[in-house]
C-alpha cells in the first residue's frame, strides 16, 4: 500500500547505512589508539569555533585527473586551492605551505610521503608550517599502499581516504580537517604546542657522543625558535649540515628534498646554501643509480672534520660550563 511505502522510505532515511565507498572503509592499524581518537571526536564535536574565512587547502597529487578533480571539488565547496603535482622542492608546493595567506589542511596523495620514493614525513612538513600542530593533514592513495606508509605516522593524519576518491567523503573529511584546526588554534598549552624535544619521551639507549650533542644543540634551537617565535630564524646552513653528519653517523642516505626540508627554511634560499657548501668543498652530490633524477648530498671527508671539530668545541665547553655550575 502506499502508506507502508511511505513507512518504508521514513525507516531506510533514518536508518544509518553501510559504507558505500572505499573511502569509508579505509583499515586503521592496530598502533593507533583508539581511544585517544574517541576522546578528540567528542571533544572536537562539542567546540564551536567560527573562522573569519574560508580555509586555504593544498593539494597534492602526481595523477592530473584525481589532482584536478579534488581541487574542483573543493573550489565548489568554497574553498581557496593550491594544487601540485608533488612535494618536490623545486615545485614550490613546499614554499606554498610556509607563505601566506597560510594553508590550514594538506590533501595529500600517500606516493608523495613515501620514503621509499624520497617522500618527507608528516613531521617534517609541518616544521614548514606556521600552524605546526594545528596543520591538518588528510591522505588519499591506494588501500594497500596507504597501510604501509601511514603506519608509524597515523596519528598525525586527520583523515585517510582510499582511492577513487567520492566528492562526498572528500568534502566531509575537509570539513572535519578544517573544524579541528580550528579548534587546535583555539587552545594554549604545552600538550598541543610544546617543544618538540618533550613529546612521546620514552627511554631509549645512549647515543653516540656527536648524535648526542647534535640532538642538545637541536633541542636548545627549538627552545629558542619557541621562546622567540617570529623574532628569530631557524640556522638553516647549521641544520643542513648537522643533518648530513647525523646520515654519515647511522650510515643513511639525504636527497636534496629530505636536506632542504631539514633548513626549517625556504626550499630556495636552502637550494643556494647547498650550491655554496658545494663550492667550499664541504658537502658533494651524487646521482642514485636507480633514478637519475634523484640526488643525494653528502659531507665531504673535510665537511666531516670540521663539523666533528664543532662538536668536539661545544662539547668541551660544555663540560666545562657544568661541573663549575654543580659546584
Amino acid at each position: 500500500s502506499i502508506a507502508t511505502s511511505s513507512e518504508r522510505r521514513t525507516r531506510e532515511a533514518e536508518t544509518p547505512k553501510r559504507p558505500r565507498y572505499a573511502s569509508d572503509r579505509v583499515r586503521v592499524p592496530n598502533s593507533v589508539c583508539m581511544d585517544k581518537a574517541k576522546m578528540n571526536v567528542r571533544f572536537i564535536a562539542n567546540v564551536t569555533v567560527k573562522e573569519s574565512r574560508p580555509a586555504n587547502i593544498l593539494v597534492v597529487d602526481s595523477n592530473p585527473h584525481t589532482r584536478n578533480f579534488m581541487s574542483r571539488a573543493l573550489d565548489e565547496a568554497g574553498y581557496p586551492v593550491d594544487a601540485y603535482a608533488s612535494l618536490d622542492p623545486n615545485s614550490g608546493s613546499l614554499d606554498r605551505l610556509g607563505s601566506e595567506p597560510a594553508i590550514q589542511v594538506v590533501l595529500v596523495d600517500s606516493h608523495a610521503l613515501d620514503p621509499l620514493e624520497d617522500g618527507p614525513t608528516v613531521s617534517q612538513l609541518r616544521h614548514r608550517s606556521p600552524y605546526r600542530s594545528a596543520l591538518q593533514f588528510v591522505v588519499v592513495g591506494e588501500p594497500a599502499h596507504l597501510d604501509r606508509v601511514l603506519l608509524y605516522q597515523m596519528s598525525e593524519v586527520t583523515k585517510i581516504l582510499a582511492k577513487p576518491v567520492d566528492q562526498f567523503a572528500l568534502t566531509n573529511a575537509i570539513s572535519w580537517a578544517i573544524r579541528r584546526h580550528a579548534v587546535l588554534r583555539s587552545i594554549s598549552g604545552p600538550m598541543l604546542f610544546g617543544p618538540a624535544s618533550q613529546s612521546n619521551s620514552r627511554p631509549c639507549r645512549a647515543l653516540p657522543a656527536d648524535l648526542e650533542i647534535l640532538q642538545w644543540i637541536r633541542q636548545i634551537d627549538e627552545q629558542r625558535l619557541e621562546a622567540l617565535e617570529g623574532v628569530v630564524e631557524p640556522d638553516a646552513t647549521w641544520n643542513m649540515l648537522a643533518e648530513l653528519l647525523r646520515a654519515r653517523i647511522t650510515g643513511q642516505r639525504i636527497s636534496v628534498t629530505s636536506l632542504c626540508l631539514a633548513s626549517h627554511g625556504p626550499v630556495t634560499s636552502a637550494l643556494r646554501r647547498i650550491e655554496r657548501l658545494t663550492q667550499d668543498g664541504l658537502v658533494t652530490c651524487s646521482l642514485d643509480t636507480r633514478d637519475r633524477r634523484r640526488k643525494y648530498i653528502e659531507l665531504t671527508p673535510e665537511g666531516a672534520r670540521r663539523m666533528r671539530g664543532a662538536l668536539e668545541a661545544i662539547t668541551h665547553r660544555r663540560t666545562a660550563i657544568e661541573p663549575s655550575r654543580n659546584s
